[in-house]
């Protein structure tokens, strides 16, 4: 079934989508290690990085207006929210590559 969505607003869907994914990953691993003590020497510990939560929020935070009423070029927008938050994180998921991965770019 095709959509009616262009396919930059395909890509932010999908930039959306993976975040979110990543987000519950980071959060189960984070609650994983809250079982009891014992079992925790064997868990690697994962602490939730409550900035990074953040910026990833902040990056995408725009992204349905932006496919609604887009308030700049795409890629203005993608300088300005996707590529600021993969400089800041660079060991992290990368919101430019899904993007451009999903347009071909």
């Amino acid at each position: 079934m095709d959509s009616v969505l262009s396919k930059d607003a395909l890509a932010h869907l999908e930039v959306i989508s993976q975040v979110t994914s990543h987000l519950r990953s980071l959060g189960f691993k984070a609650t994983r290690t809250k079982s009891s003590w014992l079992f925790s020497l064997f868990k690697p510990s994962y602490p939730l990085n409550s900035q990074l939560v953040a910026d990833l929020m902040d990056a995408i935070h725009n992204t349905p207006a932006q496919i609604s009423q887009p308030f700049c070029s795409t890629e203005e927008y993608i300088k300005l929210y996707y590529r600021s938050f993969d400089h800041k994180y660079p060991n992290s998921i990368s919101l430019e590559t899904i993007f451009k991965s999903y347009t071909g770019d």
